[in-house]
């Protein structure tokens, strides 16, 4: 198949011809005369083509006549040095027929060509071989009406007689639509294309047909999208049986088969057969059965030899475009399945096929050359380049199943394993180098050749997720050594620059070869790293518990230092959970370790963390002498993320203080310093953290101050949707809310607030989201709708009381009894008497000031 109507093949015997009309192939005899025209020989039109508009209209732009918009308002980018050709290129089974076939359905249905439309099927992919351009001209000029007794019997006479009859039907007033389906060169289809304006030629093809003095215009089909993937495959399944109860019963489970077909529609086609051909099947098995990648092609596929079917499935097609490639780009696209992650930099497959790195001093041609390779896979239909010009080639999920497949056949001849061995080694050096140059590992950079700043985190931010996809391949691969120093190298990087999940994942490998090895040091240290990720991806339980074992491990070995950096860690949870005094206790333990042992870094770490708890306990002095003490330590040993972090901690210290202007100077002082170490995440924090603190001044609409609030807070909102931190979405629209609230923009403030607390919620914050859904409550009030007030109350109530504010509990609950107990309100806002609800200002780690876990919880050793 090539993703449209099934191929179909006829032999004839002596002197007999085949045409096709309709679909069907028809034998007649070379004394037949006249030879039968295949007008309007186009297969069925699909069922159904779903997510193709844009390509349909695409298309239609080039099949449409010349001049004013046709009858579908298409404009034809034809006429001189306009296209007269279009090629939809793509992957095997990814719909190039079903799209042509359907847009040429469509321009008959708009009369553009009348009954002159003809089909040939070239079979550019068929191992038995392809029909050849002379070939094609001689079926032309017999779907044309041409008599094999008057055929010439030249090649070149041939193709003269069939520019003749094309330019005498131009002159006629008539437009040809030639649809030349599955092409395997420009070769094959070159001579058809027609000399005249009137006349159009739609190929179809898995390669990019470009050539030299072959002009048209590409239209290149992707993958469907999620949406469209889903209804090909419901729709597929409910035109066998109309009633049949799965996709509307189990909508996630055809999803689910959808993403794992990689929305591709040969395969959708594929998995719907299946359902179809057992009725009986839960949707949620055949789901099950394609989520395993070992097994996912052998699933996709259809038929055996010997049962009377056709076997059709992914693989079969797949083999077809496999076979067609040179043995250097073959190995090429074997060899980049050993890249973890979405897609690979041409850098990497320099090194893959070359065994190393091109040098920055190298020659421009010794990665022109690869990128020369990997353009061919593209033109092949098999990578595609992503975006175009980046240098980033992405595999369709599939063909890397199927590439993967050839590659370990091949593992000896291909050296896959001294490869493999090869771009591990070369990413966690490539990693050493980036994180020294940013600093993240504690030392001031130093050392000549290093990246600036900025070249060091676009590369690390560039090739996160194969970097955190290289960890679990080293794993799986069995090399824990490289699996450890890899993840050791990222793990800093990671935590400080906010990427909480990708630590998890990171983490997690670590603690199996850790548990592998049998090394109990190893084991409570990576215990302690995934605890550690944990808390900072606000999942909780999972970090106690880590964090509890870690501890007793430690002790038990003994190790102090691991045992200081468990308690340091366990601290800044009991914070988190309000747990003050056993939160001083952790954090006192740790210090006095990490003094005893002479690790100043450490020991920084610990007081800008115990600063916190003293600054909640009204120790506000000694909470000021504990962050200027640990900036201090942390300037002296180099540590340049974590001393401007520890800045950000003090300004926030100094205004509860009451130092307000001394508080903001030293915020901005730290601003800078994480804006030029690249801190997006951090940064944003901050900017939050300064605009709340600027609200919290300001006297009522119109201060100034708000002004200067709103723009901290929305530069602070356009960082955390460009780093993806969901939970500082949150956190800046609860506080803008409650800046519109102030400012008098009742219905702006509501909005935003609704929207952060759903973004709080998500992430699992209850204590911030109690914080701002009183926020929400209050705003209610003011708009007079004391229902909604008394349900957004009662709401914070409850969260209060999960997170262990029983005061702050008691208090908002009081409120709502008493909104609830209230007559019809009159017009105007709504004062209730008695008890009043806890301030926003008031509440626990208000979003108004950055979480804990963003400043304190990162000083960990």
């Amino acid at each position: 198949m090539t993703g449209g109507p099934t191929e179909q093949w006829a032999f004839a015997e002596g002197n007999a011809t085949i045409t096709q009309v309709a679909g069907d192939y028809v034998t007649y005899g070379v004394v037949a005369a006249p030879a039968p025209r295949a007008l309007s020989g186009l297969p069925e039109a699909p069922a159904a083509l779903v997510g193709r508009d844009g390509p349909v209209e695409e298309l239609l732009g080039v099949l449409g006549p010349a001049g004013p918009a046709g009858p579908a308002g298409a404009r034809v980018d034809a006429g001189p040095g306009g296209a007269r050709v279009a090629v939809v290129a793509g992957l095997a089974g990814v719909g190039k027929s079903a799209l042509a076939v359907a847009t040429a359905h469509r321009a008959v249905e708009l009369g553009w060509f009348g009954d002159r439309v003809f089909f040939l099927a070239l079979r550019g992919y068929a191992p038995n071989g392809a029909v050849s351009g002379p070939q094609a001209v001689q079926e032309m000029l017999r779907h044309l009406g041409i008599r094999d007794t008057d055929m010439p019997a030249s090649p070149e006479a041939r193709l003269h007689l069939y520019r003749a009859e094309l330019a005498a039907r131009a002159q006629a007033g008539e437009r040809v639509l030639i649809v030349a389906d599955d092409a395997g060169s420009v070769a094959q289809v070159r001579d058809l294309v027609p000399a005249q304006d009137a006349h159009r030629l739609l190929v179809t093809s898995r390669h990019r047909l470009v050539a030299p003095g072959f002009s048209a215009r590409i239209v290149a089909l992707d993958e469907l999208a999620a949406d469209a993937a889903a209804e090909l495959l419901a729709g597929a399944l409910l035109r066998t049986w109309p009633e049949d109860p799965r996709p509307e019963r189990d909508p996630g489970a055809l999803a689910e088969i959808a993403d794992h077909c990689g929305r591709l529609p040969l395969a959708l086609t594929v998995a719907g057969a299946l359902l179809a051909g057992d009725p009986g099947l839960p949707a949620g098995e055949l789901a099950r059965q394609l989520s395993g990648a070992r097994t996912r092609l052998a699933t996709l596929h259809i038929g055996e030899e010997g049962d009377g079917d056709v076997p059709v499935g992914v693989r079969a097609a797949f083999d077809l475009s496999y076979a067609r490639l040179p043995a250097d780009q073959a190995r090429l696209l074997r060899l980049l399945t050993v890249v973890p992650g979405p897609d690979c930099a041409t850098a990497y497959a320099h090194l893959l096929t070359r065994g190393s790195m091109p040098r920055p001093d190298g020659p421009p041609e010794e990665l022109a050359a690869v990128r020369a390779s990997l353009a061919a896979l593209v033109r092949a239909s098999m990578l595609i380049e992503q975006p175009v010009g980046s240098g980033r080639w992405r595999m369709h999920d599939l063909v890397r199943l199927y590439a993967r497949e050839r590659g370990e056949e091949q593992a000896g001849q291909d050296g896959r394993e001294g490869v493999i061995d090869a771009l591990l080694a070369s990413l966690a050096f490539d990693a050493a180098v980036a994180c020294h140059a940013l600093g993240v590992d504690g030392r001031a950079a130093s050392g000549p050749g290093l990246p600036s700043v900025a070249q060091a985190l676009q590369w690390l931010d560039g090739e996160r997720p194969m970097l955190v996809a290289a960890v679990g391949f080293a794993a799986a691969a069995g090399r824990p050594d490289i699996t450890v120093e890899l993840a050791g190298r990222l793990a800093p990087y990671l935590a400080l620059y906010g990427h909480a999940p990708d630590a998890v994942v990171v983490a997690h490998h670590v603690l199996e070869v850790g548990r592998e090895s049998g090394d109990r040091t190893d084991v409570g240290a990576a215990l302690y790293n995934l605890g550690m990720a944990h808390l900072d991806a606000w999942q909780m339980a999972e970090a106690s518990a880590l964090l509890g074992e870690a501890l007793v491990l430690f002790r038990e070995v003994p190790e102090p230092l691991g045992e200081a950096r468990s308690l340091n860690l366990l601290g800044s949870l009991y914070t988190r959970e309000r747990r003050w005094e056993e939160a001083r206790e952790a954090h006192e333990q740790a210090l006095e370790i990490f003094r005893a042992q002479g690790i100043r870094h450490a020991e920084a770490t610990a007081l800008v963390n115990l600063a916190h708890v003293l600054k909640q306990s009204g120790r506000v002095d000694e909470a000021v002498e504990a962050c200027e003490q640990a900036h201090r330590l942390l300037k002296e040993t180099g540590d340049d993320h974590r001393a401007a972090t520890a800045q950000g901690v003090l300004g926030d210290v100094l205004w509860e203080a009451g130092r307000r202007e001394e508080s903001l100077a030293v915020r901005e002082e730290a601003l800078a310093a994480l804006r030029e170490l690249g801190h997006r995440a951090a940064v944003a924090w901050l900017l939050n953290g300064i605009g709340a603190s600027l609200t919290d001044g300001a006297a009522g609409p119109g201060d100034e101050r708000l002004d200067a609030a709103q723009a901290r807070y929305e530069e602070a909102l356009a960082l955390f949707v460009e780093v993806g931190n969901r939970h500082g979405e949150g956190a800046v629209l609860g506080n803008l809310g409650r800046l519109h609230r102030l400012a008098g923009r009742l219905e702006e403030a509501l909005e935003s607030q609704r929207q952060g607390c759903d973004l709080l919620a998500a992430t699992g914050d209850r204590d911030n989201e109690a914080v701002a859904v009183q926020g929400m409550a209050l705003t209610l009030l003011e708009l007079n709708r004391p229902a909604e007030a008394a349900g957004a109350f009662e709401r914070a109530a409850a969260l209060h009381g999960a997170v262990g504010n029983a005061g702050h509990e008691s208090a908002v609950r009081a409120v709502a009894a008493q909104l609830r107990a209230m007559p019809a309100a009159p017009a105007g806002p709504v004062a209730p008497a008695g008890p009043a609800a806890p301030a926003e200002s008031e509440a626990p780690a208000t979003p108004g000031a950055p979480p804990p876990r963003r400043w304190w919880d990162r000083f960990r050793d």
